[in-house]
């Protein structure tokens, strides 16, 4: 059973990308996917400071004890994201989200990855690990290595997560398809350009959407009506 299945039941799930411009809209935001029904959300530090964002957390969970709540601080290995995570929001968080798993599918050794399982270890965590590979911003991967990473990335991280080339911008659905092609039984994350208007090309393959652009009205604002259309649309 994938790691996703496992922790929400089902897949594949949304999971809102909140981008906390404000406090204010980002619990607007987080209501709006609680409403909506959304399992869990994760909190990027892009208009908070990681501190702030990490605050954040422990007062949305005293709001929604229910809800899960994973983060993405974007200037922080993950080994280091997760120190600072379970240090700051009283022991737990469900889930670490990064750009950059640190995997190099051309190398005999993962050191960066290594880290991090280091680091989960010690401190006993269970929550999901998202591990960005051939991910936005980062290094390309040859089309003809993604399978090769994607099984490489499996083996240090409870969900491969893989992007579009930006921002907003949608993922080939070959890519998606070659790298959980690799990964059958292991969980796939697609977290870049994802509306409710091309999720079909995805939905086979991916266990989870990390999704903010696609459903906002405007920046750390979420748009119930584009949440629904999207939920209806993986469903």
């Amino acid at each position: 059973m994938s790691r996703i299945v496992e922790v929400f039941g089902r897949r594949p799930v949304l999971l809102p990308v909140v981008h906390p411009a404000s406090r204010a809209s980002a619990l607007a935001s987080i209501d709006v996917g609680v409403a909506a029904g959304v399992p869990g959300i994760f909190l990027i530090d892009q208009g908070m400071t990681p501190d702030e964002v990490l605050e954040l957390v422990v007062h949305v969970r005293a709001l929604h004890p229910a809800l899960w709540i994973g983060v993405n601080l974007l200037a922080r290995k993950p080994a280091a994201a997760l120190g600072s995570a379970l240090d700051a929001c009283n022991g737990r968080i469900d889930g670490i989200w990064s750009d950059d798993a640190g995997i190099d599918e051309r190398a005999p050794e993962q050191p960066h990855a290594d880290a991090f399982l280091d680091a989960r270890r010690a401190r006993r965590w269970t929550g999901l690990y998202f591990g960005g590979t051939a991910f936005k911003y980062q290094r390309e991967i040859a089309d003809a290595d993604l399978g090769r990473a994607a099984a490489l990335a499996a083996t240090y991280m409870d969900v491969v997560c893989t992007s579009g080339p930006g921002t907003g911008k949608a993922a080939d659905p070959s890519k998606v398809i070659a790298m959980k092609r690799a990964i059958p039984k292991a969980s796939l994350a697609l977290a870049s350009g994802v509306t409710a208007e091309n999720a079909h090309a995805y939905t086979p393959h991916v266990d989870a959407f990390l999704v903010g652009t696609g459903i906002e009205s405007s920046f750390g604002v979420l748009d119930r009506a584009k949440v629904d259309a999207l939920l209806r649309a993986i469903s």
